[in-house]
């Protein structure tokens, strides 16, 4: 009972207070009654939320102060400017040396004999190929069929094996076969008039006992003509197609020994041509057909030097050279050969 007593109370006190709120904004503004104990109980529990702050902008940032002008100072002379350098004309630059073609020593005039044999083919290299002619000797007598194949050939080479013996003979440098020059000139010759097998072979097997074996007296040699010389400019051909083969970039060092010994032989061929004046018609073509020999002296031994020396590229020079002496020879001597020095087989 009491309980619903003091329930009865509060209520009536709350209508009370409503009331005087009511009056209040009705009438004018009263104070407010003072919280009742569950009011103030009420509000300390229930906070209210706080409202939002507007917010506040944001002091603009200071300027950074801009440095003041440096008051203007008297006019200075400027230094002249440096002018701009002229552009150095190019220089043009220091050819590279040619390797020096080997000269013959120089002949005394009238006498184009004179000249040392070193000079355009060295005594090694001849040595090498009175080796090689004698192997291919052997093989051109070696059958009935080889010899028909190559019996042509054999004469060329034979021609051309006295001119080498000859050329050891005369050398200037020591060597081997200069003692027996004589008799292997003798039996060269003797070879080249060969006309069958039986008789090709006797001839090969003197030319190698000649040539193997010291004379019991060393006959003297000299300057003079020891072949024809039709089966020489026959022999250039197939000498000269040999050396332009072997000296290929794949093959020039590997056949150096061969090339050398080549163009040696084509040297030695037209040293010893110069005797031989049997084409020349008048003392004019005597001095043109002397000066052609001399040329393809001359471009012989710069081709020996070159393949010597290693020298790939100043051997192809030489030998476009040696193959322009030969054609301005042929076109005085013999024009049906230009330009076949080179196309000739190796038969």
């Amino acid at each position: 009972m009491k309980r619903t007593a003091c329930s009865k109370c509060i209520a009536f006190l709350v209508a009370v207070g409503l009331l005087g709120g009511l009056l209040a904004g009705c009438g004018g503004q009263q104070k407010p009654s003072p919280p009742t104990e569950k009011t103030a109980k009420t509000e300390k529990t229930t906070p209210k939320p706080e409202q939002p702050k507007p917010e506040q902008p944001e002091p603009p940032e200071p300027k950074p102060e801009q440095p003041k002008p440096e008051p203007p100072k008297p006019d200075e002379p400027k230094p002249p400017e440096p002018k701009p350098e002229e552009p150095k004309p190019e220089q043009p630059k220091p050819e590279q040396p040619k390797p020096e073609e080997p000269k013959p020593s120089p002949a005394p005039e009238g006498d184009p004999m004179a000249a040392k044999v070193s000079s355009f083919a060295p005594a090694e290299d001849l040595e090498n190929q009175v080796a090689a002619y004698l192997k291919e000797f052997d093989k051109a007598v070696a059958s009935e069929e080889d010899y028909k194949d190559f019996a042509d050939k054999l004469v060329k080479d034979a021609n051309a094996f006295a001119v080498i013996a000859l050329t050891l003979g005369m050398h200037d440098q020591d060597n081997k076969y200069k003692s027996r020059a004589a008799a292997m000139i003798k039996a060269a010759q003797q070879l080249a008039e060969t006309k069958d097998l039986a008789t090709a072979r006797k001839g090969v097997e003197a030319l190698k006992a000649a040539a193997e074996n010291d004379p019991p007296g060393s006959e003297p040699v000299k300057w003079e003509k020891v072949a024809d010389l039709s089966q020489l400019m026959k022999a250039v051909p197939t000498i000269n197609t040999r050396l332009r083969r072997q000296v290929q970039p794949a093959r020039f060092k590997s056949r150096a020994k061969e090339t050398a010994g080549y163009s040696a032989v084509l040297a030695a061929i037209a040293h010893a041509s110069i005797l031989d004046t049997s084409e020349a018609k008048s003392d004019e073509q005597i001095k043109q057909w002397t000066q052609f020999c001399l040329d393809m002296r001359k471009e012989a031994a710069a081709v020996n030097a070159a393949i010597r020396a290693g020298n790939q590229e100043a051997c192809d020079a030489a030998i476009e050279r040696l193959t322009v002496s030969c054609d301005k020879c042929h076109e005085v001597f013999h024009k049906e050969a230009i330009g076949k020095t080179g196309d000739e087989s190796e038969k």
